[in-house]
């Protein structure tokens, strides 16, 4: 008999009035091995195995009780390291409290890298997840929640692309709705958004005349769904759209065309829809406002933000603005390649793919016209050569309108 056995079994008796008091599992079941082994006349090994613990087990709890001879030394202690040299520092966590503070809808990639940007602190995105985590500032029931599926997404490789919308805002303004027309650009996420007192077609034509005058870049196409103030398809007695609708002569007029998406199918427009969801956590959720004047002052001071100093991951970390400079810088570089590599008696002819993923270069000869060809549809391209007024033979004074835009790019 172990000499452990024998002096447990000498102070168990004393004990008995506190056992019977006790009320926790955990020094219950170590209080049972102890007695177990005590009470039987077979070895310490052989008690063990037969309740299928280690010996080990008995003499860790034994010796404990031994030495302090009170059941509450049965509880297991903490296994949480006195000093950690990797935990996050306490200027970290309340940065990372203060800015999840100003701005809820941040998430722990945003934190983290407003954290490289303006402080120049290193945080991964998963530190800030656990430190927002232990500060109960998120849970994983509404990480959960907010996941969703979806399909692929795409960009455009060029700017112009755009989707455009209408969306309720969220709450009434001393008993009035208001509606906040609202566009995107598909490859570079640039958008305009204004709030306005009601939805009509007159308003529309007002919010686009306004997004023309301050647009960075041509307009190739506006992908609108199906309601009544962008289109009359469905409503004149027919399916398709009857030409004479005002949003509809506003781009025959502009040269712009408009696309309709298929009934049902809002995740083709899945741009501008996913700036609805952006518009209801940044901007709505917040302070609501009184008037409608105050109220489109802020919008205008938001979307002001969006585009010239809201970073997003899937633009790799840039704004709007910057990918917008990176568009120009493209084209130009395309076009100074295209005035270089052909000879001014070379015909070559530029289209985009109807995926807009890739440009696609043909080189033939001048075909002699047979019979009157209808005009050629213009092409992206042929949009982008447009507006930067080029011409393959002088290319110095194409190049001469972008020359401040190019200054303030590498500025």
């Amino acid at each position: 008999m172990s000499a452990l056995k024998t002096q447990l079994k000498l102070i168990l008796p004393g004990l008995s009035k506190e056992a019977n008091a006790n009320q926790d599992k955990e020094i219950r079941r170590h209080l049972y091995l102890v007695k177990a082994v005590c009470a039987s006349p077979k070895s310490v090994s052989q008690v063990c195995e037969s309740r299928g613990v280690s010996s080990d087990q008995f003499y860790l709890w034994g010796n404990r009780l031994l030495k302090s001879k009170v059941l509450s030394c049965l509880k297991s202690k903490s296994r949480k390291p006195k000093h950690s040299p990797k935990k996050t520092k306490q200027r970290i966590e309340r940065k990372i409290l203060a800015m999840r503070k100003a701005e809820p809808s941040h998430g722990p990639e945003r934190i983290s890298f407003y954290l490289k940007e303006l402080f120049n602190i290193i945080c991964p995105p998963a530190t800030v997840y656990n430190v927002l985590l232990r500060l109960k500032l998120i849970s994983k029931a509404n990480s959960k929640k907010l996941t969703k599926k979806h399909h692929k997404r795409y960009r455009r490789p060029l700017p112009g692309y755009m989707q455009m919308d209408v969306k309720y805002v969220p709450y009434r303004i001393n008993g009035q709705q208001y509606y906040e027309f609202n566009i995107v650009d598909h490859c570079t996420t640039w958008r305009v958004a204004r709030i306005y007192r009601n939805i009509t077609q007159h308003n529309t034509v007002h919010f686009l005349n306004e997004v023309l005058q301050i647009c960075p870049f041509p307009i190739f196409e506006i992908q609108t769904d199906n309601g009544n103030e962008f289109t009359d398809k469905f409503r004149n007695g027919l399916v398709l759209a009857s030409g004479v609708h005002p949003m509809d002569r506003w781009c025959e007029s502009k040269g712009i065309p408009h696309r309709l998406i298929p009934i049902g199918q809002k995740e083709l427009n899945g741009k501008v829809e996913n700036t609805h969801k952006q518009d209801d956590r940044e901007f709505y959720a917040g302070t609501r406002e009184t008037s409608f004047e105050k109220i489109e002052l802020r919008m205008r001071s938001y979307i002001e933000r969006w585009n010239g100093s809201r970073a997003t991951k899937a633009l790799g970390w840039q704004t709007p603005n910057q990918c917008v400079d990176a568009g120009f810088v493209r084209a130009l570089a395309y076009l100074m390649e295209m005035q270089v590599r052909y000879a001014p008696g070379a015909v070559a002819a530029y289209n985009i793919n109807t995926a807009g993923d890739a440009f696609i270069r043909v080189e033939k000869p001048q075909p002699q016209p047979r019979k009157k060809q209808k005009p050629k549809k213009l092409t992206s391209l042929d949009r982008y050569l447009q507006w930067l007024d080029w011409d393959e033979k002088q290319g110095a004074r194409a190049l001469a309108p972008l020359l401040p835009v190019m200054s303030k790019i590498f500025s």
